[in-house]
């Protein structure tokens, strides 16, 4: 009876494992044959995957280590539809991101579709001309153009269709939602090539709430963004974005770069790229099923076994002195709004050394990098300011030189022995030759400004009282006996018409002459000789070249290459990458006899003539010209321009100053002084100080 009920139980017992063996075998077989290659496709998608980490960028300094642009810590949000499921669970999941956003004030970006977020519902003109082609061709593929041409209450009609928004969502919700899907759809269809930042610069309140939420497929991570620390320099300092096809072009050519990485756009950000950007890193990040990250490494190089961790970038040091910076752009601004003229429209001011290095760069007007790039309204407002705030006047201007020009003409006739320092010319007014000489310029008889103001003349005159009265009589009489090919062969020597080599690029102007009148289409006469003589008719230069000419001519003729580049240090500031060693571009022979007497005739001009009284109270002597060029329109004021160099007998820095329609180039002595002031009274023009690699306060 015992026997019977013991092998009853067993048999139950044997019964049931094998019921559970078998339902464990059909969940086995279940997952590893019949949906075995999905689970594992999902897996492997979920679970591992490998991302590229952007290095930072390196810091950009002055050139005593003061830190004018570094790299600041934030959260930005980027967004993994594929994590979200279908249409039915996407959507409520972006909607309820798009709350925590509004309710949290923070902004996400919408930027590609160009219709209004709230009713009623209207085009908008914001995008660019690239965006707004690119927008037309995704209508095209989206097969929406016709429903665009219809209005945007249709075309958001079609939107919502295709991206299955509920009938449910309000229209602003809606518009909301199908701005982000457009973004995504967009960067799908290949037409944009940059990933989708939903959001950046995130507050720990919203980073809270969207954890307490446990939104599928949103992530919250880290990265670096460009901070300035400084409010000036912004037309050398440059800015960095997302490169867009045409810089993809280039770069994709250079190992180290992906189509979403983010390069220097222009001024020093451009022009050291190659310094300042690190090399990205590789990362592995592990997640389960619900987008969650359970573990990251860094990845190593198959061949080295180095670990792939990103490199920051290197450190630029610069030659400009942030302070003398912001001493220049307060001058030139205050100065240009002081002048009475009601033409005066923009200027600017460059200070550099005697070996090429720039000390300031000051254009007016200007804007502020750390704000303008940020905020719609401000950088919509100066993109359409008639005067381009944008506009690097320093080196992207083009201006008459003026009489600022004499000092070439004098030095090309004196190293030509075509006259000496103590030569003295009879200023006649009006321009024409001794008595029984057949004069080959026809009826045209230019007069000096000094005839046309007060009815008489400068008398004798030699070199040095010449330049210090700007007799026009005595340079027309030197440009005579020159001939244009040799005035030409002078000014090319001391950079005007010629190359800076400055790294930030910039114009090469021109200097008159007949191969120049041709190139534009006008007609060389002979006349046209005496106007270029005192720097009028064709040519124009930039203020980098008229302070690069002083320097060249002050320092006995070596002319270097403009340059901002100091050093570059490696990201920890261990080494020195590289030094930058000033470059020889041309030498001008001129005896010291010669150079002697025209540097004499400017510094008659700074402590005789008419700015003495802006250079009096200086601690240094100076040496000055002033220019004054016409413009064309008989309306208008001429160009205001004025050149200095300092100290007189050892000088240091070239300084020029240019602003249009200012006038006569005397108004402009205030703005020099106050820069000369500034420098040669903080006792540290040229030398090291404490406090490297410091922030500005």
């Amino acid at each position: 009876m015992e026997a019977r009920q013991f092998h009853a139980r067993l048999r139950v017992v044997v019964l049931i494992l094998v019921l559970v063996i078998g339902v464990f075998t059909a969940v086995l077989h279940n997952l590893q044959v019949v949906h075995g290659a999905d689970y594992r496709e999902k897996s492997v998608r979920n679970i591992t995957k490998t991302e590229t980490v952007e290095a930072a960028r390196g810091q950009i300094l002055d050139r005593y280590g003061r830190v004018l642009v570094s790299n600041k810590t934030v959260y930005q949000v980027t967004l993994d539809t594929s994590l979200m499921g279908e249409e039915a669970k996407r959507n409520p999941n972006l909607l309820a991101l798009l709350q925590i956003c509004r309710e949290e004030g923070v902004e996400w970006t919408d930027q590609v579709l160009p219709i209004s977020m709230t009713e009623p519902f209207t085009y908008t003109d914001t995008l660019t001309e690239t965006g707004q082609a690119r927008y037309e061709k995704f209508l095209e593929q989206m097969k929406w153009t016709d429903a665009a041409a219809q209005g945007p209450d249709i075309l958001l009609a079609k939107m919502r269709e295709f991206f299955e928004v509920d009938d449910s969502v309000s229209p602003e919700d809606g518009r909301a939602l199908v701005g982000v899907l457009c973004e995504l759809k967009m960067r799908s269809l290949d037409l944009l090539r940059t990933s989708y930042v939903f959001a950046q610069d995130v507050d720990i309140d919203f980073i809270s709430r969207v954890k307490e939420e446990g939104l599928v497929g949103v992530t919250i991570e880290p990265t670096t963004v460009r901070q300035y620390n400084t409010t000036y320099a912004a037309h050398l300092l440059g800015r960095v974005g997302s490169m867009d096809p045409d810089e993809w072009e280039y770069y994709k050519n250079i190992d180290g770069y992906a189509m979403d990485d983010t390069v220097g756009k222009d001024g020093v950000e451009l022009a050291f790229e190659s310094y300042l950007k690190g090399t990205a890193g590789q990362r592995a990040t592990n997640t389960n099923t619900n987008g969650k990250i359970v573990s990251q490494y860094w990845l190593t190089d198959s061949e080295t076994g180095e670990t792939l961790e990103p490199e920051p970038g290197g450190n630029v040091s610069l030659t400009i002195d942030i302070r003398l910076q912001e001493v220049a752009e307060r001058a030139l601004a205050n100065g240009i709004e002081g002048l009475e003229s009601e033409y005066t429209e923009g200027g600017a001011v460059v200070v550099t050394d005697m070996t090429g290095g720039v000390l300031a760069m000051a254009s007016y007007p200007t804007y502020d990098l750390t704000t303008i790039y940020s905020n719609t309204a401000l950088y919509n407002e100066a993109l359409n300011n008639p005067l381009k705030p944008f506009n690097n006047r320093a080196i992207y201007g083009l201006y008459s030189p003026g009489s600022t020009f004499k000092m070439i003409v004098g030095t090309a006739a004196l190293q030509e022995g075509l006259t000496t320092p103590s030569e003295k010319i009879r200023d006649t007014g009006r321009f024409q030759y001794p008595e029984g000489e057949k004069y080959p310029y026809g009826d045209y008889h230019p007069a000096c400004w000094y005839y046309l103001q007060y009815g008489g003349s400068h008398g004798m005159e030699d070199m040095a009282h010449a330049i210090k009265d700007s007799c026009n009589i005595y340079f027309f009489t030197l440009g005579d006996r020159l001939g244009i090919d040799l005035i030409d062969q002078y000014a090319a020597m001391f950079g005007l018409g010629e190359s800076t080599g400055f790294e930030l690029g910039g114009y090469s102007g021109r200097v008159a002459g007949p191969a120049t009148s041709e190139a534009l289409g006008t007609t060389w006469y002979g006349g046209d000789l005496l106007s270029a003589s005192i720097g009028q008719g064709n040519t124009q230069v930039t203020p980098l070249q008229l302070a690069n000419y002083v320097a060249t001519l002050v320092n006995g003729g070596n002319r270097y290459s403009a340059h901002i580049l100091q050093n570059v240090k490696s990201s920890d500031f261990s080494e020195v990458v590289y030094e930058y060693e000033p470059q020889l571009l041309d030498s001008v022979d001129i005896s010291q006899e010669n150079l002697e007497a025209v540097k004499y005739g400017m510094y008659l001009m700074a402590n005789e003539g008419s700015v003495k009284n802006a250079f009096a109270d200086l601690p240094v002597e100076v040496g000055a010209k002033t220019g004054t060029a016409q413009v064309g329109q008989v309306d208008s004021e001429s160009n205001a321009v004025l050149v200095c160099f300092a100290p007189y007998e050892n000088p240091e820095i070239a300084v020029s100053v240019v602003v249009e329609h200012g006038g006569s180039g005397t108004d402009l002595a205030g703005i020099a002084a106050e820069i000369l002031s500034y420098y040669f009274s903080t006792g540290t023009t040229m030398e090291a100080v404490d406090g490297e690699n410091q922030l500005l306060h």
